[in-house]
């Protein structure tokens, strides 16, 4: 695993309460190749070996991110927690 990014999220509940939280989402050569944005972090990290340029690096963090993490959560997302925040099974 390149890395790891711990990023909030949250979503308004059917009674208006807003959730909250965050999420790990980690960066793996061989999970993630066939994601071309991915890809792209990917081989900055193997052909520089660290951030040799930080707003390079930011730039590609944020293009992986914006395809790994929905925008809003969505209904059928919603649709699997109840009102109290536990998963149904």
């Amino acid at each position: 695993m390149f890395c790891a990014v711990r990023v909030p999220h949250s979503f308004l509940r059917a009674d208006g309460t807003e959730v909250g939280g965050t999420r790990t989402v980690g960066l793996c050569a061989d999970c993630d190749k066939e994601n071309p944005a991915a890809r792209a972090l990917i081989d900055y990290f193997a052909g520089c070996g660290e951030a040799a340029s930080a707003p390079e690096a930011a730039t590609l963090l944020g293009d992986w991110l914006r395809e790994v993490l929905p925008a809003r959560i969505d209904d059928a997302q919603l649709a699997m927690l109840q009102t109290d925040g536990t998963v149904r099974t």
